[in-house]
């Protein structure tokens, strides 16, 4: 007998498809589960290797053995007369055949039900990012569509499960690439970035999550990237029913990943039956692929923050641009980055504003919708302290993006220091609804209370900020007490705050000296100006002088800053001269023409007064109303 009648008498052949089949479908329910527990990729890797040092002994096994009704013996024991080879073929013909008719109908619903008629052998994964801390329920305003809608959605990081820990900037990428889209949906409330990325690595549920943000709907995924290749799979949540709308599974080129995001947007538009809308997709304005994951990696870093990687952030956005000049949207991120950059550095932060101004023009000339750029803009006329249009871009980069939250916190921002106090607070509580859990956010609300007097608000937003920042500044806390009346308790607390930031507390000292006993302003003033290395902000010695009553100190600090080229950091630190514990300084007769100069009466007299000013012609009356 030859050896191949001899491999086909002892099933060997049988035993090899049967193996192959079942181990094929072992794949499809183990990819499925492991996914969904967020297993990581090694674990298939591994799984693959047992499953085919299994084919051979398998193999070795169907050659070796034989089942007879006694049991499993060895080949070369039974008797060819006995031997039931065949019966046993018969068998696994069966098993073959089930198996075989198995899997066609895993294919077959994998393609018409699960994948749709683009996909094949796809399966979609139940992998959840979680929450942060607790948020108190924000206030709805009326003002904007976005607040009024009932229906919501969190875009969740979607969870990276390539083997390189290195393409998380693609898998968060393909997060807000989503998120934007849906944000350009008029119908819809969708959280921002911000508190979307705050969920990341955390192990919450869903509901949890959902309730933290105020959510109908959660969308969560996950991407493996290799090469060229991607597998991008998500899944939409209804939160009230706690099930599944929709979910697909997209094996592709990364030259297709655009096709992808649309066809994600797409799907959860119709399942939501809100109108996707004819607004361009977010991060399409390029072909090039190479400029396109350079742009996802220099944005990833940026949105990230710190000096370092902003630093990075532009290095790798100027590469993007540099090989498609026609990317609008890697230019409106490198205007943002430059922006932000600028203003952390004492030195050369005039040509990071420059490069910003420039970048974001660029932008608008390719694309004049293109809202993240007109927002820079906002901010570069701010730094000017041109206050008209300042407002006219913002209010453009809210109508072209009303679910973005920066604009609506830079506005704010601006209305607190042109002393617009609740119509501050009313913009950033409708930025709140959209970025729940944005520690800068809830920073700037903290800020509006302490200007308005609001000690309760003042403690309630230091207390949520605490839960997201553990670390945050005590010297907030202080605030609350010394408003409170509680002079020895904001002493106490704001002495151990400067000196575990600062290693020394005597420009608190210095203050809080001067708030005990007046008499002791001059030496104060003179501590406060020979210690400025020991304040984090140029406006932190405006507002120290401010709250010792030095007015024309203050003034002049400001005036200072402007003739340095820090405008924004003026504009972002007005606020302080309404602050309520200061608000009787307001009757001070040098403020008028400083609001003169500073461009804040003009925008009034158009305008309308502020909350604590009245302006008739060029007469400008200030204090308490």
């Amino acid at each position: 007998m030859s050896f191949f009648n001899e491999l086909k008498r002892r099933n060997v052949f049988r035993v090899g498809i049967a193996y192959a089949v079942t181990s094929w479908l072992l794949i499809q329910v183990t990819d499925i589960l492991f996914e969904s527990i967020g297993a990581p990729p090694w674990v298939m890797q591994a799984m693959f290797v047992i499953l085919a040092a299994g084919f051979v002994i398998a193999l070795i096994f169907a050659w070796a053995f034989e089942l007879t009704p006694e049991g499993v013996r060895k080949e070369k024991d039974v008797d060819r007369s006995q031997s039931i080879a065949s019966n046993t073929g018969q068998k696994l013909n069966v098993t073959i055949a089930a198996l075989l008719l198995l899997s066609l109908s895993y294919i077959a619903y994998d393609k018409l039900f699960v994948t749709g008629t683009d996909n094949a052998d796809n399966t979609f994964v139940n992998e959840s990012t979680a929450v942060a801390s607790r948020i108190d329920s924000p206030v709805i305003v009326k003002e904007p569509e976005t607040a009024e809608t009932k229906k919501s959605i969190v875009v969740l990081p979607f969870v990276n499960m390539s083997n390189d820990p290195d393409q998380e900037f693609f898998s968060d990428g393909l997060s807000e690439e989503l998120l934007n889209v849906l944000a350009q949906i008029k119908d819809l409330r969708v959280i921002s970035r911000t508190s979307a990325f705050a969920f990341k690595g955390k192990d919450l549920d869903i509901p949890t999550i959902a309730a933290q943000l105020d959510v109908t709907h959660v969308l969560e995924g996950s991407v493996r990237k290799a090469g060229d290749s991607i597998r991008i799979t998500a899944q939409l949540i209804e939160v009230s029913s706690d099930s599944h709308l929709w979910s697909d599974a997209y094996n592709r080129k990364m030259e297709n990943v655009f096709e992808i995001q649309e066809e994600i947007s797409k799907a959860i538009a119709g399942q939501l039956q809100v109108t996707l809308g004819t607004t361009q997709m977010a991060g399409r304005q390029t072909e090039n692929l190479e400029a396109y994951q350079l742009f996802l990696r220099g944005r990833h870093l940026y949105q990230n923050r710190g000096e370092a990687q902003v630093a990075r952030s532009i290095e790798l956005l100027k590469q993007a641009v540099e090989l498609d000049p026609d990317f609008a949207e890697a230019w409106a991120n490198l205007a943002a980055a430059s922006m932000v950059h600028g203003y952390n550095q004492e030195v050369g932060f005039e040509n990071h504003f420059k490069n910003g101004q420039q970048a974001a023009t660029h932008a608008i000339g390719i694309d004049p919708d293109n809202g993240l750029a007109h927002a820079v803009l906002g901010l570069v006329h701010m730094g000017n302290l041109d206050w008209e249009d300042a407002m006219r871009e913002y209010d453009l980069a809210i109508r072209l993006n009303p679910n973005e939250s920066n604009s609506l916190l830079w506005k704010a921002i601006a209305l607190l220091s042109l002393g617009y106090i609740d119509q501050a607070l009313a913009i950033l509580h409708q930025a709140e609804k959209l970025d729940p859990v944005f520690t800068n956010l809830q920073y700037w609300l903290l800020t509006a209370y302490r200007v308005k007097g609001d000690t309760e608000s003042m403690l309630s937003r230091y207390q949520k900020i605490q839960q997201l920042d553990p670390g945050f500044n005590d010297l907030h806390l202080s605030d609350y007490e010394l408003f409170s009346g509680n002079l020895d308790a904001a002493e106490k607390i704001a002495r151990a705050s400067a000196t575990q930031i600062h290693g020394s507390d005597v420009v608190v000292a210095a203050v809080f000296s001067v708030l005990r006993d007046p008499k002791r302003r001059e030496p104060a003033v003179a501590t406060l100006l020979a210690n400025r290395e020991l304040l984090q902000w140029n406006e932190d010695l405006a507002a120290n002088l401010w709250r010792i009553g030095a007015s024309e100190e203050t003034l002049s600090s400001f005036q200072t800053m402007r003739a340095e080229g820090l405008g924004l950091h003026v504009s972002n630190g007005l606020n302080i001269l309404w602050t309520a514990y200061d608000r009787e300084q307001l009757s001070n007769p040098a403020l008028p023409a400083f609001f003169e100069s500073f461009g804040l009466a003009d925008y009034w007299r158009k305008h309308g007064n502020p909350d604590y000013c009245r302006v008739d012609g060029e007469n400008i009356e200030c204090g308490t109303p």
